[in-house]
């Protein structure tokens, strides 16, 4: 009986202070992705980016198109070629092909490397801005947007973030 007596105070205790501690640190969150889409530096890297690879995608098609026509006339001559100089013509333009594909996959590749490079200059030159805010405003954490389930959106300091990016960054 005794037992179950000290049980209960100590729950009593244990309850009481859960309920008397409260977190003192103040959380914010922002949206990476919008800070990219919305602010003027972002805009002017994605509209780089998207520059670049449009004329590749043109360069490209380009080169597809004259390798069906080619593919066409190889058909076409099909019955009028030797047969050495039909695998002669194969052999060639299989190698136009792979060459091409490497092309395309290589281009790809530094696509994607220069846009990882890019938008890593873009957030180190903004880091210290969202830094100072922080200081500033005396914000214990930074998350990502992406990252929380469920917040107030008082804590959201995405457009405040814009701002001050756009203000600094020309």
């Amino acid at each position: 009986m005794n037992y179950k007596k000290n049980f209960v105070y100590i729950l009593i205790i244990f309850f009481s202070i859960i309920s008397i501690s409260k977190s003192s640190e103040n959380i914010a969150y922002l949206d990476l992705d919008n800070i990219v889409k919305n602010t003027k530096a972002g805009k002017s890297i994605i509209n780089q980016l998207k520059v670049s690879k449009d004329s590749a995608l043109k360069k490209f098609e380009q080169k597809e198109k004259e390798l069906k026509k080619a593919e066409e006339d190889i058909n076409k001559q099909k019955n009028v070629l030797s047969k050495e100089e039909l695998k002669n013509k194969i052999s060639d333009f299989r190698k136009e092909i792979a060459s091409f594909r490497n092309d395309r996959e290589k281009l790809i590749k530094d696509f994607n490397t220069k846009k990882i490079q890019e938008f890593d200059k873009f957030f180190k030159k903004i880091t210290p801005i969202i830094g100072e805010y922080v200081a500033e405003k005396k914000i214990d954490i930074v998350l990502k947007r992406k990252d929380i389930f469920l917040a107030n959106k008082k804590n959201d300091i995405t457009n405040e973030i814009i701002k001050l990016i756009d203000e600094k960054i020309k």
